[in-house]
Parts: C-alpha cells; sequence; structure tokens
C-alpha cells in the first residue's frame, strides 16, 4: 500500500485525434512524467508481446515509441521493455520477424529478452554456464508460499510502467492491465495444476489464476498504469480472428494505481465491477482501489462516457463452425478459454477446408457431455482430459458390425483424443492435421508450418531447459 498511502489515486480518462496525443495528454493531466520518471531511473515498460504479428494483438507501438522518449526526456538512464510471450512462442522469434530490437534502439530503449531466447542460438553452452547465466537473469521469488521466477531487469528497475492494449478476453471479459501483468512471469510458472476431487466442479481452474495473478502483481506494482483503449477488438478477442472486429473509442486510461485504472476502464466499458472477482481480490488484498467515489478523476466525465463492446462468446456453442456441432459437459474455466481459442482459430484459419471436409463432426468437451449426433457416421473430436475420461462407457467409443453369424466390436477410429488439462493449442492443430490429412486441410497445414517456422521443437526443448518454457 506504500503507492497508495502516500500519493492521492488518481486515474486521466483522455480522448483525442490519435493514441499518441492522448497519452501525452493523459500523463499532462496526471502532473507530468517527471512526476513519474527521475534522472537516472532504469525503468522497465511491460507491454503486451503475444505472438509475431503487430497491433491489436501486441501494443500498439506509437504509444509504446511515445512513453520511451517520455521516460528519455525525464532523465532516464536505461529504458527496457518486454514481456514472455504466448507459451512455445521466443521473443527472439518475434523480434526477428517484427525488427523489434533494432525499432526498440531506434528510440533509445531495449528489448528484454526475458527468457534469455537471444542465447539460444549460440553454441558451448555448459550446465555450469547455463547456472551462470540463469542465476544472472533470474531471481525466486516467495509470496503465498509459491515461488515464481522473476527476471531481475523487472525487479532492479527503480520504476515500473505497465502499457496494456485493452481488448476483450474469454475468461475475464477484457484484458485489462492486471491480467497482462501476469505475463512479467515465464509460461512454466503461469500454468494452473489441477488439484482436488471438486477442481471442475468449483472451477478452481479460475480461482487458482486469480490467486496467482494477484500473487504477481504484488511483486512489482507498476508506478505508472496505461490502459489503451483506443482502439479495442471486440467480439472475439485478444487474438485477431474471423469474428473480431477493431473498434475506434478514441479513449486512453491512466494512473498510479493498476487497480483504479482498471476500475474506471471496466465502467467506462459498461462492465459492473462488483461481478469482477480479480478487481475486486486485488483490492481486497490492500493492492489498490477499486471504489469509483475514492479515485480522483480528472480529464473526460466518466458520467458521459457509455462503451458498448461485443464481448467474447459466453458458450463455447456460440462459435460456429461449418460441418462442426459443439456438445459441452460441465467444463472448468482452462478447458472453456484453450477450447475457445482453438475453435476461433479453427475458423480464422479452415475457412475453406471446413467447407469441403466431411459434413459430419462433433466437438466434444467437459465432464460427460452430450452424445455426437450420429454415432455411427460422426468423427468425434473429445477435447480434454474430462471429456476423455467421463466418456470411456459411452457406445460411439466402439463400432459395432452386425452379421447373420456373429456380432463384431471394433474401436471407433473416427475418434481423435485432444488429451491435457487443458490442451496445448499447438499440439492439438498438430493431431487435428495427423487425423483428418493435411490434404484435407491445407490452410490449416500452411498455418501449422508458418507456426512451427518459429517454434521448431529445438526451440522449444531450449525453453524447457532455460525454465521458462
Amino acid at each position: 500500500m506504500d503507492l497508495i498511502d502516500s500519493e492521492p489515486v488518481e486515474v486521466a480518462i483522455v480522448k483525442g485525434e490519435t493514441p499518441k496525443e492522448n497519452l501525452l495528454n493523459g500523463i499532462e493531466k496526471l502532473g507530468g512524467i517527471s512526476k513519474y520518471i527521475n534522472n537516472g531511473d532504469q525503468v522497465f515498460i511491460k507491454f503486451n508481446l503475444t505472438l509475431p504479428c503487430g497491433f491489436p494483438t501486441n501494443t500498439n507501438f506509437d504509444v509504446i515509441e511515445t512513453i520511451v522518449k517520455a521516460c528519455k526526456k525525464a532523465g532516464a538512464k536505461k529504458v527496457y521493455l518486454g514481456s514472455f510471450p504466448f507459451k512455445g512462442v521466443t521473443i527472439k522469434a518475434i523480434s526477428d520477424i517484427l525488427g523489434l530490437k533494432k525499432y526498440f534502439e531506434s528510440v533509445e530503449g531495449e528489448l528484454a529478452f526475458l527468457d534469455n531466447s537471444n542465447y539460444f542460438y549460440m553454441k558451448g553452452f555448459d550446465s555450469k554456464k547455463l547456472k551462470v547465466i540463469k542465476n544472472r537473469s533470474f531471481s525466486k521469488v516467495e509470496v503465498n508460499n509459491k515461488t515464481f521466477i522473476v527476471p531481475k531487469v523487472i525487479l532492479d528497475s527503480d520504476k515500473f510502467i505497465s502499457v496494456n492494449q485493452v481488448n476483450v478476453d474469454p475468461l475475464f471479459k477484457l484484458r485489462l492491465s492486471l491480467l497482462s501483468s501476469y505475463s512479467i512471469i515465464p509460461n512454466r510458472f503461469q500454468e494452473i495444476l489441477k488439484k482436488g476431487e471438486n477442481f471442475q466442479s468449483n472451477d478452481q481452474y479460475k480461482q487458482d489464476l486469480i490467486s496467482n495473478i494477484i500473487d504477481v502483481f504484488s511483486i512489482k506494482k507498476p508506478n505508472l498504469v496505461i490502459n489503451d483503449l483506443f482502439y479495442v477488438l471486440e467480439n472475439a478477442g485478444p487474438f485477431i480472428y474471423k469474428d473480431s472486429n477493431l473498434t475506434k473509442t478514441g479513449i486512453m486510461v491512466l494512473g498510479n494505481d493498476a487497480v483504479a485504472v482498471d476500475a474506471v476502464t471496466s465502467k467506462i466499458m459498461n462492465l459492473d465491477i462488483k461481478k469482477s472477482d480479480l478487481i475486486l481480490k486485488a483490492e481486497e488484498k490492500g493492492l489498490g482501489l477499486a471504489d469509483l467515489s475514492k479515485i480522483k478523476i480528472i480529464g473526460e466525465n466518466i458520467k458521459n462516457i457509455d462503451l458498448i463492446i461485443k464481448k467474447c462468446a459466453k458458450k463455447l456453442d456460440e462459435i460456429k463452425l461449418q460441418n462442426f456441432s459443439i456438445k459441452t459437459g460441465n467444463l472448468c474455466s482452462g478447458c472453456f478459454k484453450q477450447a475457445y481459442h482453438l475453435l476461433n482459430l479453427m475458423k480464422t484459419n479452415m475457412t475453406k477446408d471446413l467447407k469441403y471436409i466431411t459434413p459430419n463432426n462433433s466437438f466434444l468437451i467437459g465432464d460427460d457431455p452430450p452424445d455426437p449426433n450420429n454415432i455411427s457416421k460422426d468423427n468425434i473430436i473429445l477435447f480434454g482430459d474430462c471429456a476423455i475420461s467421463s466418456t470411456r462407457k459411452k457406445k460411439f467409443k466402439v463400432i459395432i458390425k452386425e452379421s447373420k453369424k456373429k456380432r463384431k466390436y471394433k474401436a471407433n477410429k473416427k475418434l481423435l483424443k485432444l488429451s491435457g488439462c487443458p490442451p496445448d493449442i499447438f499440439k492439438c492443430i498438430k493431431l487435428l492435421l495427423n487425423f483428418y490429412g493435411k490434404r484435407d486441410l491445407p490452410m490449416l497445414n500452411l498455418y501449422s508450418e508458418t507456426v512451427a517456422s518459429y517454434t521448431p521443437e529445438k526451440i522449444t526443448k531450449k525453453l524447457r531447459i532455460w525454465e521458462v518454457g
């Protein structure tokens, strides 16, 4: 609570013609960049760096460039930028494709290879050298009896700025700064492990995820938080999918308290803060302020803004795939999230594939999902361990062939099991290609080969060796 005790909680709402104009205007309304950055400071800027594609999956680089230059103008000695990407993807791969390293250097910033992927192609690393670099790169931090590995460049920085691109999110409705903060730790430590008999019925996945996000956020709270909603990806997100729509709001929300900034952003975007478990839990833990009546709001009048953003599908069967029927049992948030992304990915990258493959396909997910429409004809995909285990004795697992003399029982070969709790997206793609055949899924095969070009197996192995994958 040091930040809240020493300074009033201020949030600026700004509206303008460009994101750069908004950012500079918002910082000015909060008292200027020198209020946050001192001469000689080392600054770390956390931004959205998820996949090797541009805005709005990742943060708008115009906004990043503007904040870097503002920090340097205020006298910052060093400005680092970084974030952990999507599982299996390295920072170096994204940087090489988008030219990030050189770009940030051109604006006097430095891309931080938090995953050490800049070392991955170097030879001659024995276990001793590896250990030295790991110790130099990461610190172990204990929070509530949990151990997290956090990059030292973040912990050692004098000031921490969060620049978050706001988009819709399948679990939390919006990707706000609290959720974005979770990617300051490696993917290995972001994963939620299944434990306990009531893991699914109590939706323990989401409870544990919220708990972890709050714990990670408490390790290094940002001095300045920027929720950029000038443009927002709505309807399907936070990645660019076929059903995604980029809408312009012209608004940015900034402040010195992430919880307050997220609360104000939620109010602007017509979300009920009282239903936001993440924001309320952060306030309950004393990590920020969510009560709008106690937040000093400057700039635009919050009462005059009421943005209606189309949220993600609440149910998986709302994601319409040609020639596919979605059958959902009781499922946890983890499987819902992964299935949401896989189905949207299929819809986006299999447009022609879905049109021409066999018309009978059933996608079963969750505990005890409904049976396929046509047991004898359907290709059946079982997504997740719950679906696989709860359908173990179902009739569709076996094909019965009758003859005059006898009845034959054979295992149903038109059955694909996508195991995991929840399953890994990239592994699912490979299994789908093996099941249907690359010839019948040319578009998905092209996407898979593109993904493989920046996630080769030898690199994903190195992510595991370096404890970040």
